[in-house]
């Protein structure tokens, strides 16, 4: 049997929007891909097992396979070839979304031949963008956590003349892993984000996916802010966005360790901003993290342990983390950050600011709350 997964192909960006077909077994897929950089052409199964529970949704005729679902099913697996795939009820873990069927066979009557990859890619990369916005409500957010994917018919499927397309959504971690989410991508925010108490893994002085903290790591992350709390006019330019979370992340890494001092530990304070593509799509959720870099400065080296003062419990994809992680309301009302508004001019103005350790400004209550769910990846610790 081949597998389902078998190489990842970088194409670029089609009209903004990112895209990933996989490979070929029991629905195939086979995957388009992307605006996004894949450490390695083969990706990893996911680091750790996903669960897979629920039933089939029902449909007006007889199932033959969980390829032959509608729009709207999640499915799941956990076998590197995808053998083992089910749908699951949305709410479960799960590591695909349909978000449109599309017919083919105006295109490949009875007798043709079974399209190549190159010819999936072009038809997928044309007719899954639109459907996969119709299906969210919103744009899809180019810089999210989101790719657009397809299921294709296997080739016993194509000779039976099965000519459907699913279009689909599914999130790549940063090392190229399929990653678990939990609640329907149009309940969710796209924001790329990660459970307080993550540890990212080090790869080739990069980022990877989700591993436990004692093992060498990029990134540990220490809370999840909700930009709109403090930029309730719109878009905030960068720079504004580094001056507020050069304060707030810093005074949350104070809480998150205990009062540890970073420059002794030769580890700075680092977070994540919003473009306007990402606000425009809703993408409003930043991470702050902790890392550090390589004496010559040319990334990142490794970490190994957690920081924290005391590491947080593992949780399952329904608990809140820090007022929202892992599906819940995102960072809740922010009651830690320093309620700053739209800061000053700030000290760093880089796109993944790094900044020294923070002044323990005291708290204020910034406004607002829930709104959106904040990510559904469990902690890698």
């Amino acid at each position: 049997m081949s597998t389902t997964i078998t190489r990842f192909l970088a194409l670029g960006t089609a009209s903004g929007a990112r895209y990933l077909m996989a490979g070929a077994v029991l629905g195939a897929i086979l995957a388009l891909s992307l605006n996004m950089a894949l450490s390695s052409a083969e990706p990893r199964t996911p680091a750790a097992p996903v669960p897979v529970g629920g039933g089939m949704p029902a449909t007006d005729g007889e199932t033959k396979s969980p390829y032959d679902v509608p729009v709207g099913t999640c499915l799941n697996w956990t076998e590197a070839d995808g053998s083992d795939m089910t749908a699951v009820d949305c709410d479960e873990a799960h590591v695909f979304e349909v978000t449109e069927i599309i017919q083919v066979g105006n295109d490949f009557p009875e007798n043709a031949e079974r399209p190549s990859v190159e010819r999936w890619r072009e038809i997928a990369t044309k007719r899954c963008e639109d459907g996969v916005e119709e299906y969210l409500g919103d744009p899809l957010d180019p810089e999210g956590k989101y790719s657009i994917t397809a299921l294709l018919p296997n080739q016993a499927e194509w000779d039976s003349g099965d000519r459907t397309l699913r279009c689909g959504l599914w999130r790549i971690g940063p090392g190229g892993s399929l990653q678990a989410t939990t609640g329907s991508a149009k309940e969710q925010s796209q924001s790329d984000i990660w459970a307080k108490g993550t540890c990212l893994d080090l790869r080739d002085k990069s980022v990877g996916d989700p591993v436990p903290c004692d093992r060498p790591h990029s990134y540990e992350i220490i809370a999840i802010i909700k930009l709109s709390n403090h930029f309730e006019k719109g878009y905030p330019p960068e720079k504004k966005q580094n001056a507020l979370l050069d304060k707030v992340c810093n005074k949350r890494i104070q809480h998150y360790t205990g009062g540890i001092n970073l420059k002794k530990k030769n580890l700075i304070a680092t977070w994540d901003t919003r473009t306007k593509a990402s606000w425009k799509a809703g993408s409003v959720y930043v991470n702050c993290k902790v890392a550090r870099l390589l004496k010559d400065e040319s990334g990142l080296a490794p970490i190994t342990d957690s920081i924290a003062k005391t590491p947080p419990e593992k949780k399952s994809d329904s608990a809140n983390d820090d007022g929202g992680s892992d599906g819940g309301s995102g960072d809740g009302k922010d009651t830690e950050d320093a309620n700053d508004g739209s800061g000053g001019d700030g000290s760093d103005t880089s796109g993944d600011g790094a900044g020294e350790e923070g002044s323990d400004d005291s708290d204020g209550q910034a406004a607002g709350g829930g709104g959106e769910n904040a990510p559904d990846t469990p902690a890698g610790n």
